[in-house]
């Protein structure tokens, strides 16, 4: 299932192009490469992990929109919901399915448990926070909340599952935050900060959707391996 997750991934990858252009991300050729190879990677990581299983097809759906969503949160610090509620949607359909065809109602428990989680978490941070954690931050946790309780076994290894993914992504968060805030203090903007205001001076901010995507990912395939 490697060489398909790579294959699907690849043909994917080319059809999100269009989907970030839209988002206004500047067309370029390194993303014309970059893109496609992302979304194989991770879609031949997850066809590995999981082998040859109906499983599999919920976590290719979550991947292909986590690469979408990434791609438009480092270029505009924007996490779109015309993404998110419709993988959001599709997730559920596809977990409801599966779980119901498996004669295993509690996994879509499970799976409702874990986005709830992860939405609460977040939803308490971005009130904490007054604002700097954005509410498309808290949209995001519910589909990758959801894949993460349904990939794991019971209530508890979900929880476990989301928090987990939780402090990696704060974890992954904090190094990206400091690098980027390291290499704009040497005046080299590696990463652009589209909201920038030469009039208005702000502590520095990143996107944290990647942070959040890789993290789950990872966690996902630790759970499903």
């Amino acid at each position: 299932m490697a060489v398909a997750g790579v294959a699907i991934g690849t043909v994917a990858g080319r059809f999100l192009l269009p989907l970030v252009w839209s988002f206004g991300v500047r067309d370029s050729r390194s993303l014309r490469v970059v893109l496609p190879l992302c979304t194989a990677g991770a879609l031949g990581a997850a066809g590995g992990a999981l082998g040859t299983t109906w499983d599999v097809v919920p976590v290719w759906a979550l991947f292909v929109a986590l690469v979408a969503v990434a791609t438009v949160d480092l270029f505009h610090y924007r996490i779109p919901n015309a993404i998110v509620f419709p993988a959001m949607a599709v997730l559920l359909s596809l977990i409801a399915v599966i779980s119901l065809l498996r004669h295993q109602p509690g996994a879509i428990g499970h799976a409702a448990a874990g986005a709830g989680l992860y939405g609460g978490v977040m939803a308490v941070l971005h009130a904490a926070s007054r604002g700097s954690l954005g509410w498309g931050d808290v949209k995001l946790s519910l589909p990758l909340g959801l894949v993460l309780g349904w990939a794991a076994s019971g209530y508890g290894q979900s929880a476990l599952a989301v928090l987990l993914a939780f402090v990696l992504a704060c974890v992954s968060g904090a190094v990206m935050g400091l690098f980027v805030w390291g290499v704009r203090a040497l005046g080299i903007e590696l990463l652009p900060d589209p909201l920038a205001d030469p009039d208005n001076p702000r502590p520095t901010v990143f996107p944290f959707a990647p942070s959040m995507a890789v993290a789950a990912a990872a966690m996902v395939l630790a759970v499903s391996a």
